[in-house]
């Protein structure tokens, strides 16, 4: 009785151990990184078109921009290569994706 009270505390140990590791990694969302070519800011709409040229996004996208007209991006960067990350893993065409950091 012993024996199966030690084997049964130490699996419930870690299994309480181990379930927030688990929920944790699942919780995780990878951010893209991507470089490109800002071509146009909308300062109401906080929206951006970057045509990026990073694998695997490349081409004219849009973006958004947190904050918009109080966010850090202006006009002056207009036609210069910017490095972003954005609150995705996966790039695809169409979707709106939200800037994090540059």
């Amino acid at each position: 009785m012993n024996a199966v009270f030690r084997k049964t505390f130490w699996f419930f140990l870690a299994f309480i151990m181990l379930v927030p590791l688990c929920v944790q990694t699942a919780a995780d969302v990878d951010h893209l990184s991507l470089t490109g070519f800002l071509r146009s800011f909308d300062a109401k709409s906080g929206i951006v078109r970057i045509d990026v040229t990073s694998e695997g996004c490349k081409g004219l996208r849009e973006f958004k921009e947190p904050g918009g007209a109080n966010g850090s991006m202006d006009q002056s960067l207009v036609g210069k290569q910017i490095h972003f990350s954005i609150d995705s893993s996966v790039c695809e065409r169409g979707k709106v994706y939200n800037i994090l950091a540059r």
